[in-house]
């Protein structure tokens, strides 16, 4: 366990949040240049290069969620321009394309905080399945520098954000980030917008986790609330509905195979999501991933 976990979790507990919400703005627009565009008053996101950030100010301070790539972070360095000085960022896990920015961010005084998983991940070279590719550890002041095992609570005056953590679902180290009063939550890569998701079986990421995890979001959300997806537009609960019934979909596709004695090669054969792919294939994972990544990633007997 990271040493300085136990210092997170004494100031992580307890606490209530007084944050007026306000009814859903419109999508925020595309942007030639990354800049933080108001989804509720006092939180604002930025659909970078790489993934969807989001700013969340209190009176004097703010909690930023994910901090994009390391050659974006120069871009998200200059939206950050003129608001509220940052307190804590947080990881929503440990790929790069979301803890990039930490150590520009921590050399301004940021705390980075992280599932202690997540710490793990990128305080060692770690194979990333998905890309084929080893991902070397960051540097020291890259990584998070408190951590925590469960869930937490971040405080900035009446702002609050609980951090929750699923286990074994797009990664081992993963957190959703829910600001109940503003009625805005981040899911971060649990949550593909329109797209197959990434299941990371490398590094602890399991379907049935992945599954979990998108149902807890579920929990949170009401009608209105706005969730921010790691990749994908801005969505809603049904958007985040439409995400878990596929991958449900997907997983008993998959399984009954498997359970027929199908090998890997034989299911991907198959071709068992080919009247999906089109709406959900045409992005990050392809056809082939996310069905070689559920069988993976199911038990032996699913």
């Amino acid at each position: 366990m990271n040493p300085r976990s136990l210092l997170l979790l004494g100031g992580l507990l307890g606490g209530s949040a007084v944050l007026a919400g306000s009814p859903a703005r419109a999508e925020p627009p595309a942007a030639t240049e990354p800049a933080f565009v108001e989804l509720v008053p006092g939180l604002s996101v930025l659909r970078g290069p790489a993934t969807t950030v989001l700013l969340a100010q209190a009176e004097d301070a703010s909690i930023l969620v994910d901090s994009e790539l390391p050659k974006t972070a120069p871009a998200l360095m200059k939206a950050l321009e003129g608001r509220k000085p940052l307190r804590y960022v947080v990881n929503t896990h440990w790929h790069l394309d979301h803890v990039g920015g930490n150590q520009a961010l921590a050399e301004r005084g940021a705390v980075v905080v992280a599932h202690e998983n997540a710490w793990r991940r990128v305080s060692e070279d770690t194979f990333l399945k998905h890309l084929n590719r080893t991902i070397p550890a960051l540097p020291m002041a890259a990584r998070p520098s408190l951590t925590l095992q469960g869930d937490g609570k971040l405080r900035l005056g009446t702002l609050e954000a609980r951090l929750i953590h699923v286990p074994q679902a797009h990664t081992d180290g993963d957190l959703l980030v829910h600001f109940p009063a503003a009625n805005v939550l981040h899911m971060g890569d649990c949550f593909f917008n329109g797209l197959y998701p990434i299941i990371d079986t490398g590094t602890g990421g399991m379907v049935d986790g992945l599954i979990a995890a998108l149902d807890r979001g579920l929990t949170l959300a009401d009608g209105k609330t706005r969730i921010v997806a790691g990749h994908g537009p801005i969505g809603g609960r049904n958007d985040l509905k439409a995400a878990r019934d596929m991958l449900v979909d997907v997983r008993e596709r998959v399984a009954r195979r498997k359970r027929a004695g199908k090998t890997r090669e034989q299911t991907l054969a198959a071709a068992p999501t080919q009247d999906l792919d089109a709406k959900w294939g045409q992005d990050w994972v392809t056809p082939a991933q996310i069905v070689g990544s559920v069988y993976d990633s199911l038990p032996a007997k699913p």
